[in-house]
């Protein structure tokens, strides 16, 4: 399905960012946490990742019901999913929307490791009038990243291409997607595109200041790197053999992470109630992009790598979490900063349980969701499932041997 032959085709949006090694199922966990966040319904979206013909840029787009029918109006609403996805990319992203129907309109948004690192939006209102289509917000960060706009609208066409659930994103398509992404281009093109030239400096691209000034903006002005000269032939060369030196370690660091993932579902404990079931795997907090297919808010097909095909027809309908071990308070997060242990003992409740008193609290999984975290002493477990699900005895055994 292409977006753009769907949509309003002037209108458009979406997510760069430079390909280095990252995983696509990290990445939609994240998106989908955004999205879910608001309520929204992404049953059938899915993450759609093309890389630039001739260049080493990624751009994302969303294709479902979620999206509805003006790519740039979903993108001006949901420009916070870049706050998401720069939690799982090892670089900068940039989220756009470009308007021309019903009335001209642009936005930036650049993020990194979650925070907000510049913006910009323009207006036909805030736009003088004799401001040239160069000067408009898009443009100018095309130019930086040496690409055109319509590149963009064309959604990187002729460029590799992968696809991954937001649903139900899985880890094995982890290797795949970095695969596709980094294949190279059969040979030298004549008419090759200015971003060969130009990809090594993608890192320090930023919607800078052009030659002339720029528009007036109903958002901050960024603050970003200044245009730079396309490098000479020697250095486009060179600039290749890093894109290929960096896409064979994503390649590795990808078959790596399979490894691990492949290894952490052949030993899962599953226990089962009433309301579906909880995954214990001796994998870390931080392992997100393994962790996040065991949870599942409803069980509607196949099960996660692991569990058994057995329980199929048992869970369906269901939900499906995951419980693991956390050494320090601080690998969760109350109010966007890590917990404390002062800030744990006076808000905790106490569950007492085999004759041991455990305390409990709500919390925050950076990249995973909301969960409960429980301690009994110096052990404490996190498990993805909030205050209102109950926690069966036989996984609260399995941890702390009551």
């Amino acid at each position: 399905m292409n977006t753009q032959e769907m949509l309003t085709p002037n209108n458009h949006g979406g997510l760069i960012f430079p390909l280095e090694m990252f995983r696509a199922s990290a990445l939609a966990s994240a998106i989908a946490e955004g999205l879910l966040a608001k309520i929204k319904n992404i049953v059938d979206a899915q993450l759609i990742l093309t890389r630039h013909a001739t260049g080493p840029l990624v751009l994302v787009q969303i294709e479902g019901g979620v999206v509805g029918d003006d790519l740039a109006q979903f993108w001006e609403e949901n420009m916070d999913l870049a706050l998401y996805a720069s939690q799982a990319l090892p670089r900068e992203c940039f989220a756009y929307y470009m308007a021309a129907e019903p009335a001209r309109k642009q936005g930036l948004l650049i993020a990194q490791r979650g925070e907000v690192v510049a913006g910009d939006q323009a207006t036909e209102e805030t736009v003088p009038p004799e401001t040239s289509a160069e000067e408009w917000p898009l443009p100018r960060l095309c130019q930086q990243l040496g690409v055109t706009v319509d590149d963009l609208a064309s959604g990187f066409s002729g460029g590799p291409s992968a696809a991954i659930s937001l649903m139900e994103p899985s880890v094995s398509d982890d290797e795949q997607v970095i695969r596709t992404l980094a294949e190279q281009p059969e040979g030298p093109q004549d008419d090759a595109h200015p971003a060969d030239q130009r990809q090594e400096h993608v890192s320090d691209a930023a919607p800078g200041p052009a030659a002339s000034p720029a528009p007036t903006s109903a958002g901050p002005q960024p603050s970003g790197a200044p245009a730079r000269t396309p490098a000479p032939n020697a250095n486009a060369n060179a600039g290749a053999e890093d894109s290929m030196r960096r896409s064979r370690e994503a390649s590795e660091e990808a078959s790596m992470r399979q490894q691990r993932a492949d290894t952490i579902s052949s030993d899962l404990s599953v226990i089962i109630d009433d309301h579906g079931a909880i995954v214990i795997c001796e994998a870390e907090l931080g392992d997100t992009d393994i962790l996040s297919q065991y949870a599942v808010r409803k069980v509607a097909g196949e099960l996660p790598s692991g569990i058994q095909p057995s329980l199929v027809d048992q869970l369906q309908g269901k939900r499906i979490d995951f419980a693991v071990r956390v050494e320090f308070l601080s690998e969760v997060f109350i109010d966007d900063k890590p917990l404390t242990k002062t800030f744990f003992e006076a808000e905790s409740t106490a569950l007492e349980f085999g004759g041991a008193t455990l305390q409990r609290l709500e919390v925050l999984a950076p990249r995973l969701g909301r969960g409960t975290l429980l301690r009994r002493g110096r052990d404490g477990i996190f498990v993805s499932r909030v205050a209102k699900y109950p926690l069966p005895s036989a996984m609260i055994e399995r941890f702390f041997d009551a």
